[in-house]
């Protein structure tokens, strides 16, 4: 059965994993509101999130699939986020998908010149210029703030003379995980290690286990050289 949670205690038996660093990261930013909506399975096999229409979902192996199947369709949603092997059995349509990377590395990192905060207009405008899909910027503004005020989130960046050269975050602090992501880098500063060392960084300054979505497949070998290996597929649903 699925059941509405009101108390975040459930989710600290939630295992590390990057969709749960996103719906436990969610529940610590804003709790449950009349926006904000979370569900379990029992015992944590599953678990979901629904920011407006956005959902986010986790199944383990001994999920109940065709339950949550119809439970999603019931709330409905705009899009659905999960791993490629549980869009396989919720039977969804898969709309986009790569790879899961984890970090494994356990390498000195320098942090010399890093910032922890910068503005913010400086680094929606960079992620918008290298391809992010990004919306409105009050509304990008409003929830990522509002993670970065309640340490569900962190930015770091780097900028010289000209201004910002490259940015990356720690989108969603999780329980036991934390998913990275909006990695971008100024198209005439590419080539200095920025994004990599930024991306190092992130992993030393989080707790738990790290995780993080390759835009595409082409981007796994670099993320391999930052220190992270595959380990699975993201998918989105529509």
């Amino acid at each position: 059965m699925i059941k509405l949670v009101s108390s975040g205690e459930i989710f600290d038996n939630l295992p590390a994993d990057p969709f749960c660093a996103r719906i436990t990261a969610l529940f610590d930013t804003y709790g449950a509101t009349d926006f904000a909506l979370f569900w379990v399975q029992d015992e944590c096999r599953a678990a979901v999130s629904r920011i407006d229409g956005a959902v986010t979902v986790f199944a383990g192996e001994n999920a109940d699939f065709e339950e949550l199947s119809e439970f999603l369709k019931v709330i409905g949603y705009s899009d659905i986020v999960c791993s490629g092997a549980v869009a396989e059995k919720l039977n969804f349509s898969i709309n986009d998908s790569s790879f899961i990377v984890k970090y494994t590395d356990d390498r000195p990192i320098d942090a010399s010149g890093i910032l922890t905060d910068y503005d913010k207009k400086e680094v929606y405008s960079l992620l918008c210029s290298c391809g992010f899909s990004m919306g409105d910027y009050g509304a990008f503004l409003a929830d990522f703030c509002s993670r970065l005020n309640k340490n569900t989130a962190f930015l770091s960046a780097i900028a010289d003379d000209d201004g910002l050269c490259a940015s990356a975050s720690a989108l969603f602090c999780g329980r036991k995980s934390v998913l990275l992501g909006a990695v971008a880098t100024k198209e005439s500063k590419r080539g200095r290690g920025y994004a990599e060392r930024l991306v190092r960084y992130l992993t030393e300054m989080s707790r738990g286990e790290v995780f993080l979505f390759c835009r595409n497949d082409a981007l796994a070998d670099f993320y391999r050289k930052c220190g992270f290996e595959i380990c699975g597929r993201w998918a989105n649903l529509k």
